[in-house]
Parts: C-alpha cells; structure tokens; sequence
C-alpha cells in the first residue's frame, strides 16, 4: 500500500540545522516518502507561558497551520523548548489527531534532563521516534498496544526509549508505509 502524503519539517525556535538533516533522512528512508525542510521558521516567544515557565502546544499547533500546509502534507514542527498542553505537566509532542499539524520536542528527551549524561545517539533515537508518534496522530492513529510500535503511548522518555522506529503492521497498513520487515507481533492485541 503506498500513500500519498508528504511530510514537512519546520523549526520552532533555535534548532540545530544538522537536527533537522537528520530527521528529514531519516523519515524518508521509514516512510518511504518525500520529506523536506520548510524554508521558514516559527517564532516561539508569542507561545510562552510565564506562569508555568513552558510554551503551549496547543498554540503552536494553531501557528503552524499559518499558513496552510498543502493538501496530503502533514507539518510537524521540531522544537528543542519545554511543551506543555492545560491538562498535563509537560508533553514530548502533541498534534491534531487527523489533521495537519503536530510538534515534538527535544527538552524533556534529552537523556541529561533526568540527570543522564549527555547522549546524542539516544536524543536523536528518542526525537525520530516522538515525530513518528505525533506524524501517526496528524494521519489518525490512536496509541497502539503493540508495545515497541512508534504509536505506543509514552510519559517517561525511558518509554520512548522502549519503542522501534517503526509502526506494527497494522498501524503501517492503515497509514501506507512500509511493514516491519521482520514480521514480529504483527497483530495488535
């Protein structure tokens, strides 16, 4: 099955350019899709909340469909600020579930925000592996129960760190890209 969407990267705030080479090579590699990096940025400061000290997700999803995305093209912008939407804390990423837009962020994935070192492998393992659960949202996918599928739910970054780069079978399926080639729990339970 083949889609017929295509992904678009775009930077909120300050992100390292090479950040974002790296996620656009490796998307499309998974995906098998055109993904690019958008040729503008989005401004976070009109997003900061000073009572919680963190930048709505909520708001920046509204931004980012300013303006729109193109029909069949899903914009996930990547940030390295601290998210938060009303009801929870923090969050890695949130989108629109079957709509165009999503956001993930690198802050709480960073290995040193848990007192870790530094570990650039695992912070771009982790934030390849958020885009993949926030892009699964923006095409309608739910969190699955398969638990190393990349639409797997995830509160601690050592969750994220649990999943594959990849979706189950099924979740491949209904969003056209590429099965896990190795055929493992392909079914969710």
């Amino acid at each position: 099955m083949s889609q017929s969407w295509q992904v678009e990267l775009v930077a909120i705030g300050s992100v390292v350019p090479s950040t974002l080479a790296h996620l656009r090579e490796d998307l499309a590699g998974i995906l098998a899709c055109p993904v690019w990096i958008a040729t503008f940025h989005v401004d976070p400061k009109p997003f900061f909340d000073p009572r919680r000290r963190q930048y709505g997700a909520h708001s920046i999803l509204e931004r980012l469909l300013q303006p729109p995305p193109e029909e069949n093209v899903h914009r996930i912008g990547i940030t390295e600020l601290d998210l938060f939407l009303p009801v929870f804390t923090h969050v890695f990423g949130a989108a629109q579930l079957g709509g165009p837009v999503g956001v993930a962020s690198q802050y709480r994935l960073r290995p040193e925000f848990e007192g870790d070192f530094p570990d650039q492998i695992r912070l771009k393992q982790r934030l390849l592996k958020e885009v993949l659960h926030e892009l699964g949202h923006t095409l309608a996918l739910v969190h699955c129960k398969v638990p190393w599928c990349a639409m797997g739910a995830s509160r601690l970054p050592e969750h994220v760190d649990l999943k594959d780069s990849s979706f189950c079978n099924p979740c491949a399926d209904r969003i056209g890209v590429p099965r896990n080639e190795l055929g493992l729990f392909t079914e969710n339970p």
